[in-house]
């Protein structure tokens, strides 16, 4: 289950970007030819369990092709999830000639009081057009008061009931905005509040990758069992693809270890060999106390996210 980085650029410049060492402006800009794409398809293929596949960027509605590649994957019986922000001028198109297909969307959104006028009127007519086949996700910030515009989205537009939150992760190299230690309990706190809020309309919370379980009391973590919003804390990538066919164990440390696809056998064998690369600074955890906690292990907490962890530990 990859993702599939169609493009390198996006229409946003969000300074939490954790894809930002690879994306342009700092590197030149890249689309996936259709070689190397239909390329790693035919290699996936050779894995019955990758058939589940998801494209993104940077922004995968800025590729030329989109279409012809989401129409290439379908008839070859792909399970697709594409990510986007919705807010390029392309997006609204795709979305309503995608609508009526199996394809479900995640939709990164930015608080709607950022927006202008013809970003608002792209992504609440996209929205409104996908409904239920597309989740929303966004980053908690640890200065924005309040969150519960995302529930009132979701009402609005009748979105899939679940919201994918996250906190911001820094790159390996620390060159974008990620949260200092010290805003960890801040962003908790908002969360729990967002899940209070969203019990109260059947909304429930999903949390992205490299969420550490230890951010949140022990209270607070019943708070979110009954809200339904259960904390799922993990760090284990399903691994991205570029535009160039390289394989990264993930955005945030794609400056460490870049692979192409043709130097493994199967889709597996990739898997294994990031996973063995990376095991041995698991251990390292986000903070001291991690190597005594009895949450560090695999069905738990790995700690954090990796880049975090490594960008922690200034002498690996």
């Amino acid at each position: 289950m990859p993702n599939l980085m169609l493009t390198n650029w996006c229409n946003y410049r969000c300074p939490y970007c954790f894809g930002i060492d690879l994306m342009a402006p700092k590197m030149a800009k890249k689309n996936m030819s259709q070689e190397t794409f239909e390329g790693i398809i035919t290699w996936l293929s050779k894995t019955p369990e990758s058939k589940v596949i998801h494209l993104m960027g940077g922004e995968p509605t800025l590729h030329p092709d989109f279409e012809g590649m989401v129409e290439y994957l379908l008839a070859r019986d792909f399970n697709i999830t594409i990510f986007s922000n919705l807010a390029t001028h392309q997006a609204r198109g795709y979305a309503e000639k995608l609508s009526d297909l199996p394809v479900a969307w995640v939709v990164n959104i930015n608080p709607p009081d950022t927006w202008d006028d013809a970003r608002r009127t792209r992504i609440m007519s996209a929205l409104k057009t996908l409904g239920p086949k597309a989740t929303i996700t966004f980053n908690i910030m640890p200065d924005e008061e309040n969150n519960n515009w995302a529930i009132e989205l979701i009402k609005e537009c009748h979105l899939n009931r679940c919201v994918k939150v996250g906190f911001v992760l820094p790159t390996v190299t620390g060159s974008n905005f990620y949260l200092n230690d010290g805003q960890y309990d801040v962003v908790a706190g908002k969360v729990v509040e967002l899940a209070r809020d969203a019990e109260k309309e059947h909304v429930r919370l999903e949390y992205e990758c490299g969420v550490p379980t230890c951010v949140f009391s022990e209270e607070q973590l019943g708070i979110l069992w009954d809200a339904g919003s259960p904390c799922d804390s993990g760090c284990c990538s399903i691994m991205d693809i570029t535009p160039d066919g390289e394989i990264i164990y993930c955005l945030p440390l794609a400056t460490k270890h870049a692979v192409h696809f043709s130097e493994f056998s199967t889709y597996g064998d990739a898997k294994n060999w990031f996973e063995t690369k990376w095991q041995p600074y698991r251990r390292l955890g986000r903070t001291e106390h991690c190597f005594h906690c009895n949450l560090m292990r695999p069905d738990a907490c790995h700690g954090g996210c990796l880049a975090k962890i490594l960008l922690n530990a200034k002498n690996v």
